[in-house]
């Protein structure tokens, strides 16, 4: 079901709506590989990413980095996955699976040097 595009009193589309219009066809551009649309992702989901980086880092700006690298990441992938036919028209709840997941790797893995040498 379509949810109609609530307009302001000069017919221009409200906030929300002109942000989420943004989002997918940046989405759509993201697949196709424009740095420019990745970029205009990553500003839109910052506040985000910051928030769940900032609950697990705990003050460790080192993982802090990691967790919001790693969220990008999920990000990106979420980008190139999505389908609005098939997920629905909510690319973020989509995408929050997808950069969750990605967070969640950091905690299991511990990096590359863990990886290679076993140490965490």
């Amino acid at each position: 079901m379509k949810i109609p595009l609530k307009l302001g009193q000069d017919g221009q589309q409200s906030t929300v709506a002109a942000a989420a219009a943004a989002i997918a066809r940046d989405v759509r551009a993201v697949k196709s590989g424009d740095w420019t649309a990745k970029n205009n992702l990553v500003r839109a989901f910052q506040p985000l990413l910051t928030s769940l980086s900032e609950k697990r880092a705990h003050g460790d700006h080192g993982k802090h980095n990691r967790y919001i690298d790693a969220g990008k990441e999920g990000l990106f992938r979420a980008a190139k996955k999505y389908k609005s036919k098939s997920h629905g028209d909510n690319f973020q709840l989509f995408a929050l699976d997808y950069i969750e997941r990605s967070m969640n790797g950091i905690d299991q893995d511990g990096g590359l040097m863990s990886r290679l040498f076993g140490s965490k």
